[in-house]
């Protein structure tokens, strides 16, 4: 049995796939037997060299495609996952949105697991490795896998972008992973993102805002337009939380015009009372995730649970959804760390835009934190001019003068050079390469009575990547 058969086996951790691989006659059987020794019926025999050898080998082909190398069709993708003939064979909800995409899809996510479900999700970006995007149960899908699942989708579907190539392995992963339910976290808008290429049969959508202007227009009803096209026939429900007036009209035409019923996530008088966040804050525990922001977060997630239970006859648990809530985690979302390595302690947030930023403050209004000091940066399309106002404007308001650092990010030609991003700031700003320096800056620059005040980590995905480089173990959460 070759390495990428028992990585698969190991990310099935029950018995199911273990009895199946007893019986030569199962179907799953033989597609198990398929992927751990690659083969395709009529695309890729044994004699041919598989593409990929190793993790690493996945991974430089995914890098020579270009994470940021967008071509917005659906046809390359719909002809890959019907050749690899991928339906999935349980509930799928899609989670598209502007700000809290990633939040909202942890929170069902937890929430399914704390009632026993097995769940797929897949989410974006990823902080050092695309094996973050792929997880079952909570557990990645192992880099062996990886190998075997991409040579499959590679023999049919060469031409597929970065983010098309990791969607289909996922669906490849998933169908041999006997899930109860799948959550896919859309990338970049709806109409033409590669998670709107296969059938979904719940839609969440989280607030919209103005972002990716190159790619889905420059106002907000454009912007609301391409992701409205994510509600599609045949799905049961969509969700959607809170939205400005002009995206709201969009996604309530677009609905109408496809008769599926329009649920917003902030009409409790929809929802019984034991399925309203307020219930499960004060029966049971708080939320996971930190800010107020995350409350709406987490009730869209709830609304979408209630009618997932109602829609497919399961019992609706209150205990088991306030554990759900209790126990989301995602990293860079507020994420505390405490004082490790001679640093201070940290908070790590990954704050990108305007709306995110408004939320990242409010939070640490909320909590009664004063940070003892700021690593930034950015991208130069995410209004970083918005961005230091805002940050400059807390540090006045509670007379913050605290170190100010700012790095690049690396091999990413949007990032903002620190140069420039210093001529924003009023402040005194110290400019480090990179976050090893700055970390290093940051454990010289405070003191010892100061070590768990923490310090602030913020304003891009990618920077917070360079941060779980150096620090791998904080991915996960701290027990």
């Amino acid at each position: 049995m070759n390495c990428g058969l028992k990585a698969l086996l190991r990310y099935h951790p029950n018995n199911f796939i273990k009895r199946t691989l007893k019986n030569p006659s199962s179907i799953l059987t033989y597609q198990l037997l398929k992927y751990g020794e690659i083969i395709m019926e009529n695309n890729f025999s044994k004699s041919s060299k598989p593409a990929f050898q190793t993790f690493e080998d996945v991974q430089a082909h995914l890098d020579s495609l270009g994470l940021f190398h967008m071509d917005l069709k659906l046809d390359r993708i719909q002809r890959a996952i019907k050749l690899l003939n991928l339906r999935p064979l349980c509930p799928v909800v899609q989670v598209v949105g502007t700000n809290g995409k990633g939040s909202s899809s942890t929170f069902l996510h937890s929430i399914a697991l704390a009632n026993g479900f097995r769940v797929g999700i897949f989410t974006s970006p990823h902080f050092i490795s695309p094996s973050e995007r792929i997880r079952m149960n909570d557990r990645q899908l192992p880099k062996e896998a990886w190998v075997t699942l991409a040579n499959q989708v590679l023999a049919v579907a060469s031409d597929l972008t970065y983010f098309e190539l990791i969607t289909v392995i996922s669906l490849l992963a998933f169908s041999l992973s006997e899930p109860d339910l799948l959550i896919y976290e859309a990338g970049l808008g709806g109409k033409h993102d590669a998670s709107t290429a296969f059938h979904a049969d719940l839609l969440c959508i989280t607030p919209i805002d103005i972002d990716h202007t190159e790619y889905l227009g420059n106002t907000l009803q454009e912007i609301a337009s391409d992701k409205s096209y994510a509600i599609r026939e045949k799905m049961f429900a969509v969700v959607s939380a809170p939205q400005q007036k002009e995206a709201w009209t969009v996604i309530e035409e677009r609905a109408k015009s496809l008769n599926i019923p329009l649920y917003h996530a902030a009409n409790l008088n929809l929802l019984p009372e034991h399925a309203h966040i307020n219930y499960a804050k004060t029966h049971y525990k708080n939320l996971g995730l930190k800010g107020e922001h995350q409350e709406m977060n987490a009730q869209t997630a709830l609304m979408a649970w209630q009618l997932l239970c109602q829609k497919f006859k399961c019992n609706f648990t209150p205990e088991a959804v306030a554990k759900g809530l209790a126990e989301a985690f995602i990293p860079g979302r507020f994420q505390h760390v405490i004082p490790q390595e001679n640093l201070p302690a940290l908070i790590l947030d990954g704050a990108h835009n305007v709306h995110s930023m408004k939320s990242l403050i409010a939070t640490l209004e909320q909590e009664n934190i004063q940070p003892s000091a700021l690593i930034f940066s950015c991208l130069e399309d995410k209004n970083p001019e918005l961005l230091v106002e805002l940050l400059e404007t807390y540090f006045l308001k509670h007379n913050l003068q605290i170190p100010i650092i700012l790095i690049q990010i690396p091999h990413n030609a949007r990032a903002i050079k620190p140069t420039q991003l210093a001529k924003l700031f009023k402040n005194k700003t110290h400019i480090c390469e990179n976050m090893r320096e700055a970390l290093d800056f940051l454990s010289k620059t405070i003191s010892e009575k100061d070590m768990h005040k923490p310090s602030i980590i913020c304003g891009s995905l990618y920077l917070l990547g360079e941060y779980y480089t150096l620090f791998p173990n904080n991915l996960q959460q701290s027990t």
